[in-house]
């Protein structure tokens, strides 16, 4: 067991006696080698550290000058200088160019590059980096090049630098392990409830009942004594008039937004059963679905479904979550990702059931999925637990906080 004594560095906390630290300037020698368009690109990433550009997905479009991409070897530093609070740093195993806008530095120490990946990549070194960053924007904040030259390197003796990033690539490994079983098993569970939901809307919970066409060749055979209605027969459609940056943490009211977050507000202007859906928005058209009953507020660019008329809502949003998508987005030349039209939706084409069967539906769809869901939220918090513990696994074995000569 390691004995602690003060870093003298607030953000580090206590370090083994023995270990030393280095400031970065004595280690490295920042480099701007541009002029190598040929080279492969890679990019820091915050979850994976510098890896090729296309392995991981990217917004950020590569220049058509490539010469302006800077080179980098094995064994260099890298920082995107905007996002190092958020673990954008890395040190490379690979030969390539990055962004011009990153700090690259080149090696000239003897020390274990895994080991300093791993420091440089730990959470107390993006605490770090934070302390060291002044804000430009809202989500950025550039690191201070002068306060970064001199940052503390913290240095165990080489042989305990590649004891501990073999223990790391270990022990992250096994978590890692665990954390994608857990999505796998996420995936199938949030399948089998897509394809149960589904099932259900289309052939109602009663077994034997005779079909027929519903002349829609994305929904195929319903049972026949259904109607296909237009949502507009079913209810109204409206949407908010509020925007995002109206809300409040301590708002009385839900808000819904273009996202799967609910905010809060402290007004409404809805009181009563409703579906609300994103009209815009990559992230949210086609994807995001909310019921709620009670008063509530929406973004002026949610459709609301409200005051409904020979369906339940709850039945309407089962409905409208499952079949929306394939439907109505894949079905349209007046609809994208990106944006939903009212006609459209004024349009959309409801299969549905007597309202007695409406209700055995929802009841029926209620119990099955909230067990999946159970199961999914169970493993969403394994997940989150684990990556806790990954996190504080590494602080701990790059700070010396644990022994990993005794835990091996």
């Amino acid at each position: 067991m390691h004995t602690l004594v003060d870093s003298g560095v607030d953000w580090l906390g206590p370090v083994p006696a023995y270990w030393k630290t280095k400031p970065l300037w004595s280690m490295f020698d920042r480099i701007k080698d541009v002029g190598h368009p040929d080279e492969q690109m890679l990019s820091v990433f915050r979850d994976y550290g510098v890896v090729t550009k296309d392995s991981r997905n990217n917004l950020n479009k590569t220049a058509e000058n490539r010469n302006i991409y800077q080179l980098v070897h094995p064994g260099w530093l890298v920082t995107n200088r905007m996002k190092a609070w958020q673990g954008s740093v890395g040190i490379s195993t690979l030969r390539g160019i990055v962004s011009g806008h990153y700090i690259c530095f080149s090696p000239r120490h003897k020390e274990d590059p895994r080991f300093l990946n791993w420091l440089f990549r730990s959470p107390v070194y993006a605490n770090g980096y934070a302390l060291l960053s002044r804000g430009v924007r809202i989500g950025q904040a550039e690191i201070d090049n002068d306060l970064y030259r001199v940052m503390p390197v913290l240095l165990p003796p080489l042989d305990e630098q590649r004891a501990i990033a073999d223990f790391l690539d270990r022990e992250t490994a096994r978590i890692d392990t665990l954390i994608e079983e857990q999505k796998r098993l996420i995936d199938l569970l949030t399948e089998r409830r897509a394809s149960l939901v589904a099932r259900t809307l289309l052939r109602g919970t009663s077994a034997g009942t005779k079909l027929r066409l519903s002349g829609d060749a994305q929904l195929g055979h319903i049972p026949a004594h259904w109607k296909l209605v237009p949502t507009r027969h079913l209810c109204r459609i409206g949407t908010g008039g509020e925007d995002s940056g109206n809300a409040t943490e301590d708002g009385d009211y839900p808000f819904y937004v273009r996202g799967r977050e609910i905010l809060r507000i402290g007004n409404y202007s809805f009181d009563g059963e409703a579906v609300m859906t994103p009209g815009d928005g990559q992230g949210g058209t086609g994807k995001v679905f909310h019921y709620f009953n009670g008063k509530f507020e929406a973004h002026q660019r949610v459709y609301v479904f409200s005051d409904f008329r020979g369906v339940l809502g709850r039945y309407f949003y089962y409905y409208l979550s499952t079949f929306l998508r394939p439907v109505a987005l894949a079905g349209s030349n007046t609809v994208t990702m990106e944006s939903l039209r009212r006609p459209v939706l004024a349009d959309f084409a409801v299969a549905l059931p007597p309202l007695d069967e409406q209700a055995n539906t929802v009841i029926y769809l209620d119990d099955r999925t909230s067990k999946i869901d159970a199961l999914i939220a169970e493993s969403e918090k394994f997940i989150e637990l684990a990556r806790e513990r990954r996190s504080a696994l590494i602080t701990a074995a790059v700070t010396g906080q644990i022994d990993v000569r005794e835990a091996s």
